[in-house]
């Protein structure tokens, strides 16, 4: 004889222990990222040269952003928007 309720149960525990094993997978990826990173930041220049280069991403980043920006005006003017 079955019981809803418990084979319900039962799914409802399979399905989260899946998810569990997906989150638990997804974690060593995020912390083996986090170590990259962390390796990447210990090999990066120090004192001058990082602050050089500090200031040289971030110019980059803003070129970079209002060159999207006129882009997206060049859309907009395009499609008549």
């Amino acid at each position: 004889m079955a019981i809803p309720w418990l084979q319900e149960l039962e799914e409802r525990v399979g399905e989260t222990a899946a998810r569990l094993r997906e989150l638990r997978a997804e974690n060593e990826t995020l912390r083996q990222r986090v170590a990259e990173l962390e390796g990447e930041l210990a090999a990066a220049p120090d004192g001058k040269e990082r602050e050089t280069w500090v200031e040289e991403r971030a110019e980059i980043r803003n070129r970079v952003e209002q060159l999207a920006e006129h882009l997206e005006k060049l859309l907009e003017d395009d499609d008549g928007g």
